[in-house]
Parts: structure tokens; C-alpha cells; sequence
């Protein structure tokens, strides 16, 4: 790339569809999605419900694959990413914070918040350095050694929070992030 050249797109998606389903019974949830993001760009997706929304951050995020259609990372076609190569991208790359919470319960809330650093394979104590600066962010260090379980609603999602931010992605999938805030 040369100076004169700009950066591919984040995202770049091309005629993206998404069926689920057969025959009588099929459902589209999408429909040829064409988009490019850019770096550093802050991207809503709204909706009604089922109109989606949800569907189109999963491709999105690499988490399901597109019935016809493209995503591009970073120029790079994300269908040919496979196996390992693609979940290191996904945890590398992305953080995602999900209407539902997933975390483990009977855990604390730091080895909640450490666990993509874990799966990284970062250090301990880096881990643990990073995963209480991220609870600190959102005043939950003193949560740091509570259960998931001990947490009302509103802390559970800044647990999720913080762990979605704890890998210094490069983006935040959130899928109605303030719902319990």
C-alpha cells in the first residue's frame, strides 16, 4: 500500500443473504446487505425485532457464515479463514457484548473478564493486571472476586462489558449493550 492508497475497509460486505430453513419453510432474514465500515467508524444497526439486525452482527463477527455473499476483513475474504486462523481472529480482533450474558456463573467476575486473554494464552498476571484495569474502567474492581451469579443485572452487563473491551479489540459487537444499564 503507498501513501496515495487508502486502507481497505474494515468491513467491506458484498450482496450478503442469509436463509434459514428450505423449501415452504424458509426464511430470508437477509437479503442482499452491501456495506463497507471503515476504521474508527461507530455503526448502528436498527430495526424492528426479526428484522435482522441480530443475524447481520453474527456474520459480522464471524460467528456464521452468509448463505451467499461476502465479508472482508481487512481485505482478506473471511470465508477462507477456517479452524484456528478463525477463532484467533475472532478473539483478537472483535469483543462482543450479547443481549444475553454468557457468563460462566460459578466463576469470580475476573476470570469472567480474563477469559479471551486466557484463550490468547496471555501470562497470568498480565491477565490479571489487564482484567482488573478493564473492571476499574467501569468501577467493578471491587466485583473482582464476587461469583457471576452474586451480581444484579446491571453488573452483569458491565462484567461483559469489560470483558469485551479487556483484549483492546478492534471492534465491539453489541447487541443492545445498555439493555440493563
Amino acid at each position: 500500500m503507498t501513501p496515495d492508497t487508502p486502507a481497505p475497509p474494515l468491513f467491506s460486505v458484498v450482496d450478503l443473504h442469509k436463509s434459514y430453513g428450505r423449501g415452504s419453510a424458509r426464511f430470508d432474514a437477509l437479503r442482499g446487505v452491501s456495506l463497507d465500515i471503515r476504521r474508527g467508524e461507530s455503526v448502528a444497526i436498527v430495526g424492528k425485532s426479526g428484522s435482522g439486525k441480530s443475524t447481520l452482527m453474527h456474520l459480522l463477527a464471524l460467528m456464521d457464515a452468509p448463505t451467499t455473499g461476502t465479508v472482508a476483513l481487512e481485505g482478506t475474504d473471511a470465508g477462507t479463514l477456517r479452524g484456528r486462523s478463525l477463532n484467533r481472529t475472532r478473539n483478537k480482533t472483535f469483543g462482543f457484548v450479547f443481549q444475553q450474558f454468557f457468563l460462566t456463573p460459578n466463576a469470580s467476575v475476573l476470570e469472567n473478564v480474563v477469559l479471551p486473554l486466557k484463550i490468547a494464552g496471555v501470562g497470568r498476571a498480565e491477565r490479571k493486571r489487564r482484567g482488573m484495569a478493564a473492571l476499574a474502567e467501569l468501577d467493578m474492581q471491587d466485583k473482582a472476586k464476587n461469583k457471576a451469579t452474586a451480581l444484579s443485572g446491571g453488573q452483569k452487563q458491565r462484567a461483559v462489558i469489560a470483558r469485551a473491551l479487556v483484549n483492546d479489540p478492534q471492534v465491539i459487537f453489541a447487541d443492545e449493550p445498555t439493555g440493563n444499564l
